[in-house]
């Protein structure tokens, strides 16, 4: 009897131990199943993350230099105008004509090859007016570029102003949520009166309608920066360090500004230009000495010769008084060219000086706008303590956080508008230019 129970509990101890194992098979597989799921989890977030990279300055930059559409229009227009440089250096080397002449006899034709050899200074007039109009159009690309650089960099830096004031406007919401919370329990334990739950409810509504305002603003100048980029913009990442080393003096700063600046260039080869065609102008005016060569194909007239070289003096002053009025339309588009540069140049210098005095005055704020973020949390913190034991006011409360909210909203204002203003007054002094872009570090 004894050996029967004992064999008994030994079975139901052999088949409990069945049943044990088989569950721990069962959830080692399954802890191996879903271990495996998380991976591919893992591996997609990663993928994802890694798909959504965030995108710098210097990259943008270098996408709006190569796709923009007023980048482009200006490089053509560059092409084009070596194209005529070109054609204008074809006028040293000879001239080649063939007419068909028939007059009582059998038709003729006659091939004529000219040589100039002196043009009154025509043809090299028009060369150099060629050469500087190329010049000047290498200098409208530049200023193009300039344009893009400036454009791109200012969307870029309000893009992440306002990203930095949406966080701000964020947190502001949910202190009021919080703040809102704390005074509906008070109220309805009948520690504070009503009006104080209603003062929280219209500050949070307040702030709500903040954020929705500042994400407007956000996607308005992420729309601009997308048009200056020429696609469309994931995230983007403030640089990591801009080298940016300033001049020692204001006046070498404008010398350099005025040195580097891609508009002076153009009006100068403009100027170059309307010179060169003044010349021309004049030489209209002017008899031409060609050397020349005959051929006559066909039957020849009675001591005709089938061919002959010769000199002529031609003289072709245009139809009426073209010439001179020629020339006064040149000297006009030079004096007019002339007075822009002096615009140009105090456009330059003011231009410089607002930068300068933005960026001193940024520089100057940043750091009192750090320890003012700072003390506006500590109020907070501490007129929510006080107001607990009755010495603030529910007011003075939702007041310091506004205080707080406004003071983070300087601190984005004061930050990335430094680092814009940084890189403004890099580019008004030609530091950086679409050929270095390198000292913007993403």
């Amino acid at each position: 009897m004894h050996e029967t129970q004992a064999d008994a509990t030994g079975i139901q101890s052999d088949s409990a131990g069945a049943y044990l194992m088989t569950f721990l098979l069962t959830c080692f597989r399954c802890l191996k199943r879903h271990t495996r799921s998380a991976m591919m989890v893992c591996v997609l977030i990663g993928c994802s993350l890694g798909c959504s990279a965030q995108t710098g300055l210097q990259t943008l930059l270098a996408k709006a230099l190569s796709q923009h559409p007023t980048v482009v229009q200006a490089r053509n227009q560059a092409k084009a105008s070596g194209l005529e440089r070109t054609s204008a250096q074809w006028s040293r080397f000879p001239t080649l004509s063939s007419e068909l002449r028939s007059e009582t006899g059998p038709a003729q034709n006659i091939t004529r090859l000219e040589q100039p050899l002196w043009t009154g200074g025509k043809v090299s007039g028009q060369i150099q007016a060629a050469q500087a109009n190329e010049r000047a159009a290498l200098a409208q690309v530049e200023e193009a570029e300039l344009n893009v650089l400036t454009q791109v960099s200012t969307a870029f830096f309000e893009v992440l102003r306002h990203e930095a004031r949406l966080d701000g406007a964020m947190q502001n919401v949910a202190e009021h949520e919080r703040l809102l919370a704390l005074i509906a329990r008070r109220v309805q334990a009948e520690i504070s009166p009503p009006a104080d739950e209603t003062l929280a409810r219209a500050r949070l509504q307040q702030a709500v309608s903040e954020r929705i305002q500042i994400t407007r603003q956000r996607n308005a100048a992420r729309v601009t920066l997308q048009q200056w980029a020429g696609e469309a913009v994931g995230p983007i990442v403030a640089p990591k360090a801009i080298v940016f080393t300033r001049p020692a003096s204001e006046a070498h700063m404008l010398e350099r500004a005025l040195e580097t600046s891609a508009a002076l260039r153009r009006l100068q080869a403009q100027i170059e230009a309307a010179e060169a065609q003044i010349a021309v102008s004049q030489a209209q005016a002017m008899p031409n000495l060609v050397a020349g060569y005959q051929r006559t194909w066909g039957s020849l007239y009675y001591g005709q010769l089938p061919e002959k070289t010769y000199l002529s003096l031609q003289y072709t002053p245009g139809a009426g008084l073209s010439a001179l009025s020629n020339k006064q339309v040149a000297v006009a588009r030079l004096e007019a060219v002339r007075s822009e540069v002096g615009a140009i140049q105090l456009n330059i210098e003011a231009q410089l000086k607002s930068t300068l005095t933005e960026l001193d005055a940024m520089a100057d704020q940043l750091e009192p706008a750090h320890m003012l973020l700072q003390g506006a949390a500590e109020v907070v913190e501490s007129y929510l303590r006080q107001y607990q034991i009755g010495r603030k006011n529910w007011l003075d409360v939702l007041n310091a956080q506004r205080e707080k909210t406004n003071a983070l909203y300087n601190l984005a204002d004061m930050q990335y508008g430094l680092q814009q203003a940084q890189v403004r007054l890099m580019l008004q002094t030609g530091e950086l230019r679409s050929d270095a872009l390198t000292a913007i570090h993403d």
